[in-house]
C-alpha cells in the first residue's frame, strides 16, 4: 500500500502526463506537428545545436592560453628597438579580449567583466577592481555609470574618466543600494 506522499507523487506524474498527451492532441488537431518523444532527427538536430554552442564559445582554458600568449608576445615587442623589431614566427592569431588593453578591443562590460579585465582600466587598481566584481556579485548588475558609483572609490571623477572604456549590458536590481546610502555619515556626538 504506497504511503500518502507516494500517492501525492504518482498523482503528479499522471497530471503532467496527462498534460502532455492533451498538448499533443491540441496541435494535433490545431493542425500543427505533435511532438514525438525521442524522434531520432529533433535529437540529432538538438546535439548539432548543443555541439555548435560549445563549439563556439571559448572555453576557460583557451582563454588562459590566449592570455598568456598575448602576455609574452607584448613582453617581446617591449623588449626589443623599434627598428629590429621582427613578427612572431607563429601564424597570426587576432587578438583576444583576454590581457589586452580596453581601447585595444573595444569597452569592457562591467556587468560582466573578470577581476582582471576590470584592472586593465586606468586608474583601477587591485583591490578597487576586487571591490568592483565584488559589489557586482552582491548586488547584482551595475546597468550603467551611475550604478558603478555605488562602489566605494568610484566617484564622478573616475566614472567620467571610464565612461568611454566601459559599457552596461545588465540590468539593475531594483533593490541594490542607492548613492544615498554609499555616502553614509556617522553622527557627530553631540
Amino acid at each position: 500500500m504506497p504511503t500518502p506522499a507516494e500517492r501525492q507523487a504518482l498523482v503528479f506524474f499522471a497530471a503532467v502526463a496527462a498534460l502532455g498527451i492533451g498538448v499533443n492532441a491540441w496541435r494535433a488537431v490545431r493542425g500543427g506537428d505533435a511532438i514525438i518523444a525521442g524522434s531520432p532527427g529533433d535529437l540529432a538536430t538538438q546535439i548539432a545545436r548543443v555541439d555548435s554552442a560549445v563549439a563556439s564559445s571559448p572555453s576557460r582554458e583557451r582563454r588562459l592560453n590566449a592570455s598568456a600568449k598575448s602576455a609574452r608576445m607584448r613582453a617581446n615587442s617591449q623588449s626589443a628597438s623599434p627598428a629590429t623589431r621582427q613578427p612572431p614566427a607563429t601564424s597570426y592569431q587576432p587578438p583576444t579580449a583576454y590581457g589586452l588593453p580596453p581601447t585595444a578591443i573595444g569597452p569592457i562590460d562591467l556587468d560582466f567583466a573578470s577581476v582582471a579585465a576590470v584592472e586593465s582600466l586606468p586608474r583601477i587598481g587591485p583591490a578597487l577592481a576586487k571591490r568592483i566584481v565584488a559589489n557586482r556579485d552582491s548586488f547584482g548588475a551595475f546597468g550603467s555609470l551611475d550604478g558603478l558609483q555605488r562602489v566605494r572609490g568610484i566617484g564622478p571623477g573616475i566614472a567620467k574618466a571610464l565612461g568611454s572604456l566601459v559599457t552596461f549590458s545588465g540590468v539593475p536590481r531594483p533593490d541594490a543600494p542607492s548613492l544615498a546610502v554609499k555616502g553614509r555619515r556617522r553622527r557627530s556626538a553631540p
